[in-house]
C-alpha cells in the first residue's frame, strides 16, 4: 500500500511573513519640501499595515509620557526612512489616519465636547469620511476682500494683508515646528505664565514680515498686531496649509447645538473601543 504524500513544510528558520502595504496620498503632493528632501515632489508614500509590534508601540507608557508615541508608530510602518520630524503636520496625519484604518478599521468613537455648553458625550466618525486639501486657489482671493495670497517658488505662502500694508509669508509647519510649539506651551505652563497659543502659534510658522525675517522683528510685529487682522492671517493660513480633514455633522444631546466637528487625533485616536 503506497503511503500518502505528505505536504513539506519549511524549517522555522525559513519561515517569511509578508506584511501587506498600501500607498497614501500625501496632502502637500511634496511640493512644500526643500529640494533633496526624500518627500521632495512625491506625491504618496508606501506604508504597511499595522500588527502586535505597532500595539506595542502604542501602549508603551514612556513613549506617551515622552510625546513621541506616534513619531515612533510612523517610523515603523514607513517604507521610505523618513524623520517624522521632517515630514509636514498634513501629511503626518494623512499617514496616521490611513494607518488607524489598516489596523482597526474606519469607525472610530470617541468623547467629544460641545463647543456651545461643554457636555460630553460619544460621537462617531467614518475616517473615510476625509477631505484633502493640497491648498487654496489663487483664485479664491475674492473670498477673502482686503487679504490676498500667493504661493512662491520655494514652496512658502505670501499673506497680504491690505488694511494695516503687511506682507506676511508663512510655511506649513513640520514635525520640528509641531514640537517647538508644544515646548512653549508646556514652558508657561510650568512656569505659571498666561497662555499665548494664538502668538505662540503664529511665531511658528510666520517667517517674515514686509520681506523683514529677523526673528525678533517678527515676533515684535506678531505681538502687536490688530486682533481683527491676525484672525485674517490665521483663517487663511488654516484654509491654504495642505491638510487632510474629516469633518461629521455634529448635533449636542443636551442643548441641541449643531456644528461640524473634526476629528480629533489623540492617543485614544488608535484604541477603539472594544
Amino acid at each position: 500500500i503506497g503511503s500518502e504524500a505528505q505536504p513539506e513544510v519549511a524549517p522555522m528558520g525559513q519561515m517569511s511573513f509578508t506584511v501587506p502595504t498600501e500607498f497614501v496620498d500625501l496632502p502637500s503632493m511634496g511640493k512644500y519640501y526643500p529640494d533633496g528632501h526624500p518627500l521632495y515632489n512625491k506625491k504618496s508614500v508606501e506604508i504597511k499595515y499595522m500588527t502586535a509590534k505597532e500595539e506595542d508601540i502604542l501602549a508603551s507608557t514612556s513613549l506617551i509620557k515622552r510625546g513621541v508615541v506616534f513619531d515612533r508608530l510612523i517610523q515603523s510602518i514607513m517604507v521610505d526612512r523618513v524623520h517624522p520630524d521632517d515630514m509636514l503636520i498634513g501629511d503626518k496625519n494623512a499617514v496616521l489616519i490611513a494607518a488607524r484604518i489598516t489596523g482597526y478599521g474606519p469607525d472610530y468613537e470617541t468623547e467629544v465636547t460641545c463647543p456651545s455648553c461643554k457636555y460630553k458625550s460619544d460621537f462617531d466618525f467614518d475616517l473615510t469620511d476625509s477631505e484633502v486639501v493640497n491648498s487654496a486657489s489663487e483664485s479664491d482671493n475674492d473670498f477673502y476682500g482686503s487679504t490676498s495670497f500667493t504661493e512662491t517658488e520655494r514652496g512658502t505662502f505670501l499673506i497680504e494683508l491690505k488694511k494695516i500694508s503687511a506682507l506676511v509669508e508663512v510655511k506649513a509647519m513640520n514635525g520640528h515646528d509641531e514640537k517647538k510649539l508644544s515646548s512653549m506651551i508646556k514652558s508657561r505652563s510650568k512656569n505659571n505664565l498666561q497662555d499665548s497659543l494664538v502668538t505662540d502659534s503664529l511665531k511658528c510658522y510666520v517667517i517674515s514680515v514686509n520681506g523683514n525675517d529677523d526673528r525678533a522683528y517678527i515676533n515684535k510685529y506678531i505681538d502687536t498686531m490688530p486682533a481683527m487682522e491676525s484672525r485674517k492671517l490665521r483663517t487663511i493660513y488654516k484654509n491654504i496649509i495642505p491638510k487632510i480633514s474629516i469633518m461629521s455633522h455634529f448635533s449636542c444631546a443636551n442643548c441641541g447645538h449643531e456644528q461640524e466637528l473634526e476629528v480629533p487625533i489623540n492617543t485614544n485616536f488608535f484604541w477603539p473601543n472594544e
